[in-house]
């Protein structure tokens, strides 16, 4: 005698494993929504700790004061005055921008004669090694070069006096670029 074999409908099954994966999906996104919940502050409070310190490491003030109605080109997200002994001591701003791998957030210094005095990074997605350089807070770090430089600078590549990481000439350019922006945007307030 001959044995019949059934085949299972393949659309029940299909319909089962959907509901399965659907069921996998809704779980994960309300444990990754609740682990968002519980740790945004915290990376908020972080964020912000990051901020100061890199105004203080790019212009040591008493007061940051922002200003508003000044040249920008869409990626200064804030323009401050600083204010130290109660005289205006420059300007630090804060930038997002594109750089080689990604967007790049800084905070750029300047002095009253819009002259640089310091750039942090505080986010980036730059190649390790290379584009990563940029963000540097050590002594002699490339970004050291952007000190006391002023308006007009450029990377050695496009006519200025800034030479280009090795290697990572896109995110030099970037940052450079960025800084005159800055420069650009801080005498527009006049």
């Amino acid at each position: 005698m001959a044995e019949k074999t059934e085949k299972k409908s393949g659309g029940g099954q299909i319909i089962k494993l959907a509901l399965v994966l659907f069921a996998v999906s809704a779980i994960m996104a309300l444990a990754l929504g609740l682990v968002n919940e519980l740790t945004k502050d915290t990376i908020a409070m972080r964020a912000a700790e990051t901020t100061k310190k890199a105004y203080a490491n790019v212009l040591a003030a008493d007061e940051y004061t922002e200003q508003t109605g000044f040249e920008n080109d869409g990626t200064i997200t804030k323009l401050s005055t600083a204010t130290a002994g109660g005289q205006q001591a420059g300007y630090v701003a804060e930038a997002t921008f594109s750089g080689a791998q990604g967007m790049i957030t800084m905070v750029v210094g300047l002095d009253d004669d819009y002259n640089c005095t310091g750039v942090y990074v505080t986010k980036h997605s730059e190649t390790s090694g290379l584009g990563a350089k940029a963000a540097d807070t050590n002594e002699g770090a490339w970004r050291d070069n952007l000190v006391g430089q002023g308006d007009g600078m450029k990377l050695a590549k496009d006519g200025g006096d800034i030479t280009a990481i090795s290697g990572a000439t896109i995110t030099s350019r970037a940052v450079v670029t960025e800084v005159q922006t800055v420069i650009n945007a801080a005498k527009s307030l006049g």
